[in-house]
C-alpha cells in the first residue's frame, strides 16, 4: 500500500506544464521522493543485504564444510637411490645393496571432505551476526530520521522565506508609497528633507532585506536538491498550501525510542560477542575423510596402467590446551564493551525521553507564539493605517510613521517565521513517531 501511495504522490510531484520541473506540495511528498532517490536509502538497502549475507555465512560456517580436490602429475626424471641391507639378497652381513624404488610417472587425485559435527564457537557467532543485522537496521533508521529532519528543516525554511519575501515585497511597496508622499509634501513645503531621506533609506533597507531573503531561499532549495539527489540544474518549486492554525491541531505526543532500541541491540551484540569469545575455547568435533586415486607407470602419463584407490574416514576432536592470547584479549574487550553498552543504553533512555519532551514543548511554544504573533500583526497593521491618516493630517511626525511601518513589518516577519516553525515542530513529532 505504501508503494502505491508513493507512486501516486510521485506523479503529483511533477508539473504537467513544465517538463523537468519538480513541485512539492507537502513535506510528505518530499520525504517520499527522498525514499526513492536519496543515496542514503540506496546505500542502506545494500548494507542491509550485506548484513543478511553475513548472517547466512555465519550459519553455514557452523558446519565448516570443506572439500578440497588435489591433483598432481609427477615425472620422476631421476628416481632416488636407497641403501638396504645386502643380507636380504643373500649378501654378506654388514654390507648394503643400492636399489631404486618407484616409477617415473606418478599421478595422484586426492579429495578430502570434512565437516564439523559440533562447533560451539560457530553457533555463538550466528547469534552475533543476527544481532549485528538488527543493529545495522536501527543504525539506518537513525540515519533515515536524520535525513528526514534535515529535509523538514529545509522545507519549512523555504515556506518561511517565501512568506517573508511576500511580506517584504508588500512592505517595500508601502515604503515606496510613503517615500512619494513625503516627496510631495517636501515639494509643498510641509515636510523636511530629512523625512524624505529617512523614507528613501527605509526603502533601500527593505530592498536589501528582500535580496537577502531571495538568496537564502535559493540556498534552502539547494539543500533539498542535495539531500534528494536532484540535479542542480533542475527546476524545483515548493508550494505553500496555506495551512491555518486550525490545521496545526496538537498532534500525538512524541514517543520516539529509536536511540534506546539501537543501544539495546548494541548491548545484545556485545553479549553475543562475549559468548562467542568464551565458546571459542570449547572443543570442536570434526568428521574428516580422504578419497584418493593413484597411477604409477614407467611409460607415460595416463596410459592403460591400473589406478589404485585408497580412502579413509575419521573423527577428530580439537581441544585448545594452551589458551590463545588473542582470544583472551577478545574476552576481556568483550566484557568491557558490555559495560560501555549498558552505560550507553541508560543514556539513550534518558535522551529519548528528553527529546520527546522537548519536541512536545517546542510545538506547544511555537503554536502559542504563532497565535499571539497573528494578533500582534493585526494590531500593528491597524496602528499603521491609523498613523498614516494622522500623518496626512499633519499631526504625526514622519519618523513615528516610519517606525510604525517597521513595527508592522517586523510583526509580519515574525508571524511568517512562527508559521513555518509550527509546521516544522509538528513534522518533527510525526517523524519521531513514524521512523521506528
Amino acid at each position: 500500500m505504501r508503494q502505491i501511495t508513493a507512486v501516486i504522490l510521485m506523479g503529483f510531484c511533477f508539473s504537467p506544464h513544465a517538463q523537468g520541473k519538480i513541485i512539492f506540495r507537502s513535506i510528505e511528498e518530499v520525504l517520499i521522493y527522498a525514499d526513492t532517490h536519496s543515496s542514503v536509502f540506496k546505500n542502506a538497502t545494500q548494507e542491509n543485504i550485506l548484513s543478511k549475507y553475513q548472517t547466512l555465512a555465519a550459519k553455514l560456517a557452523v558446519w565448516n564444510l570443506k572439500s578440497d580436490a588435489n591433483f598432481s602429475a609427477t615425472d620422476n626424471t631421476k628416481l632416488g637411490t636407497t641403501f638396504i641391507p645386502a643380507e636380504i639378497f643373500g649378501g654378506p652381513p654388514g654390507t648394503f645393496q643400492k636399489v631404486t624404488f618407484g616409477q617415473q610417472y606418478v599421478s595422484n587425485l586426492n579429495i578430502t571432505p570434512q565437516i564439523d559435527l559440533l562447533n560451539f564457537g560457530g553457533l555463538a557467532k550466528v547469534k552475533t551476526a543476527e544481532a549485528n543485522e538488527q543493529l545495522v537496521h536501527f543504525n539506518h533508521l537513525i540515519s533515515k530520521k536524520s535525513l528526514y529532519d534535515n529535509l523538514a528543516a529545509a522545507f519549512y525554511n523555504i515556506i518561511a522565506f517565501n512568506r517573508q519575501i511576500m511580506v517584504t515585497e508588500g512592505s517595500l511597496l508601502i515604503a515606496d508609497t510613503l517615500m512619494n508622499i513625503m516627496k510631495s509634501k517636501l515639494n509643498e513645503g510641509v515636510a523636511r528633507s530629512q523625512d524624505v531621506n529617512n523614507a528613501i533609506a527605509n526603502s533601500l533597507s527593505t530592498t536589501d532585506k528582500l535580496q537577502q531573503l531571495r538568496v537564502q531561499l535559493q540556498e534552502q532549495y539547494s539543500t533539498i536538491k542535495i539531500l534528494c539527489e536532484i540535479d542542480g540544474d533542475a527546476e524545483l518549486e515548493i508550494q505553500d498550501t496555506d495551512a491555518t492554525v486550525a490545521q496545526y491541531a496538537i498532534p500525538e505526543k512524541a514517543a520516539g525510542g529509536l536511540l534506546q532500541k539501537q543501544q539495546e541491540w548494541q548491548q545484545r551484540y556485545q553479549e553475543a560477542d562475549l559468548a562467542a569469545a568464551l565458546k571459542s575455547f570449547l572443543p570442536t568435533v570434526t568428521l574428516f575423510s580422504s578419497f584418493s586415486l593413484q597411477q604409477n607407470t614407467t611409460r607415460r602419463f595416463f596410459d592403460n596402467s591400473q589406478w589404485f584407490a585408497s580412502n579413509y574416514i575419521g573423527l577428530r576432536i580439537t581441544i585448545p590446551l594452551i589458551p590463545d592470547v588473542n582470544k583472551l584479549i577478545a574476552v576481556k574487550n568483550a566484557r568491557n564493551n558490555i559495560i560501555i553498552a549498558e552505560n550507553n543504553l541508560q543514556h539513550a533512555k534518558i535522551q529519548d525521553k528528553g527529546n520527546n519532551t522537548q519536541l512536545n514543548l517546542e510545538y506547544q511554544k511555537a503554536l502559542a507564539s504563532y497565535q499571539l504573533a497573528v494578533q500582534i500583526e493585526a494590531l500593528k497593521k491597524d496602528s499603521y493605517f491609523k498613523n498614516l491618516n494622522i500623518y496626512k493630517e499633519g499631526i504625526l511626525s514622519a519618523t513615528d510613521l516610519l517606525n510604525s511601518l517597521n513595527e508592522w513589518y517586523a510583526a509580519s516577519i515574525n508571524s511568517a517565521v512562527l508559521y513555518a516553525a509550527c509546521g516544522y515542530a509538528k513534522t518533527s513529532i510525526n517523524i519521531t513517531n513514524t521512523v521506528k
